[in-house]
């Protein structure tokens, strides 16, 4: 399954600012695959979404930040004047877009879901090979879990012809449902990626030692795509619905030219350079 031609990453080697993007999308420039930063730094942290919002407290434009976003992909085919299709159903040459919108840490708060262990071993010097041949994850813990969404026009559920979202792993008698498929770790976006794009692992040594080898969700013998269940829809798409935002585009590609004598900063309250 090839649920998507482009990918919209947060956080992870292709950057692309508030401003670049704005102009990439009119242009019809994007590539296969795109990572959205603020100020060629980790996103902003006046709009972080960091609890507290660092020193300059607790702000409310994240949501509005990655909506944003998100509406310039779904109305890029008014936008760029019919020059390129990235919600992918208006077009006889439409370039689906997938939207990955992933926090790097749970932030603080309660989470009634204690982490799980990925294995242990009796030995301190060795792995059992019936669990992971390679060892991957022997004698670690999960952290908290973070939030995950994934936006595409294959994502959600069509029940009586409405369109809905969907939740991976939604409670429907048996809860939690922490069962294959629908445990995903961050491993699980770098695999989707990889098979959607026809790349190769990124351990290419035979340890297979990384991540996207690893993820969750593969389930035996590759079974399954890492994410898949996500793009329930495919291959029929879903109108694109606008999301409403408080504050607009224009308010961040601006910000920082209104409201001196702020300078960009990294999400912790640094400069972004450090990481």
């Amino acid at each position: 399954m090839k649920a998507a031609s482009k990918i919209l990453l947060p956080l992870i080697a292709l950057f692309l600012t508030t401003v670049a993007l704005a102009q990439t999308i009119p242009a019809g420039a994007f590539s296969h695959i795109i990572i959205i930063v603020q100020e060629n730094r980790t996103p902003d942290e006046v709009w972080s979404d960091h609890p507290g919002g660092g020193k300059f407290g607790s702000t409310p434009y994240g949501p509005s930040w990655v909506g944003d976003i998100i509406d310039a992909v779904g109305t890029s085919w008014t936008n760029s004047n019919h020059k390129c299709d990235y919600w992918g159903n208006n077009s006889s040459t439409p370039e689906p877009t997938a939207v990955f919108v992933v926090w790097d840490d749970w932030g603080g708060w309660f989470d009634h879901v204690t982490p799980p262990n990925v294995y242990r071993s009796s030995s301190s010097t060795s792995c059992p090979t019936s669990v992971a041949p390679n060892g991957w994850g022997c004698g670690y813990t999960y952290g908290f879990r973070v939030p995950f969404l994934a936006v595409s026009e294959y994502t959600g559920q069509l029940v009586n012809g409405n369109y809905t979202g969907y939740v991976s792993g939604a409670c429907t008698g048996n809860c939690p449902q922490k069962v294959f498929p629908y445990v995903h770790d961050f491993g699980s976006i770098l695999a989707f990626t990889e098979n959607n794009f026809g790349l190769k692992f990124i351990d290419q040594s035979g340890d297979n030692g990384y991540a996207d080898f690893n993820a969750p969700d593969w389930g035996p013998e590759r079974s399954n795509t890492p994410l898949s269940d996500f793009f329930g829809l495919y291959p029929t798409p879903r109108p694109f619905v606008l999301i409403p935002t408080t504050y607009s585009a224009g308010f961040f590609r601006t910000y920082y030219s209104t409201n001196a004598p702020y300078q960009p900063t990294g999400p912790d309250g640094t400069s972004g350079e450090e990481d």
